[in-house]
């Protein structure tokens, strides 16, 4: 009979163990994870956004495959970007392209991978600029790239390390090594 008695008081242990095990799991509040701040707050694809200046004109539009915009930096990354710059609103003066690009807060464009610039207009001298990135600042149209430059134009060809110009100036200046070939017109 103390066997019983054993084997029951142990069975009651067990069972008694078991329940306070199941309970003091259920009656643990639910830990809150924070969101990871690192995740894009918002993704897209196919993407055009098309942005005005103050005076309500279009200054610049961006076109691209893929993008993500991070809300803690204020980053927006894309990729395949086409950018078009608008001369007083109306008329497509620039289409500058390239693998990836990485707009910050402060509107500063920073654009990577076969980077080509072709100015659209007819009566331009300058027709092709081709770079491994470039930066630009899309309020003022400044632009640099520290990389080597080949600038292509309806008679000349001049490279270069290194570039720095404004994109509503329509100027552009190689920085160093400057080599240059030019062709006569032909009438």
């Amino acid at each position: 009979m103390t066997l019983q008695r054993l084997l029951c008081a142990l069975l009651v242990v067990v069972c008694g163990w078991t329940g306070y095990y199941l309970l003091n799991n259920r009656w643990q509040e639910d830990i809150q994870v924070e969101p990871d701040a690192e995740k894009p707050l918002f993704t897209g694809n196919t993407v055009v956004n098309t942005s005005y200046n103050a005076a309500g004109l279009r200054s610049y539009q961006i076109d691209s495959e893929y993008l993500e915009h991070f809300s803690a930096s204020g980053d927006t990354n894309f990729v395949d970007p086409v950018l078009w710059i608008y001369r007083d609103g109306t008329e497509t003066e620039w289409r500058i392209s390239a693998s990836t690009a990485i707009l910050d807060k402060n509107q500063v464009l920073q654009m990577n991978g076969n980077v080509r610039i072709f100015n659209l207009l007819p009566e331009s001298a300058i027709k092709v600029i081709q770079t491994d990135s470039l930066r630009l600042d899309l309020i003022n149209k400044d632009f640099d790239t520290p990389d080597h430059v080949l600038i292509t134009g309806s008679s000349f060809q001049n490279e270069g390390t290194g570039m720095k110009g404004n994109m509503d100036r329509s100027v552009a200046t190689l920085l160093e090594n400057v080599k240059g070939r030019y062709e006569a017109f032909k009438h």
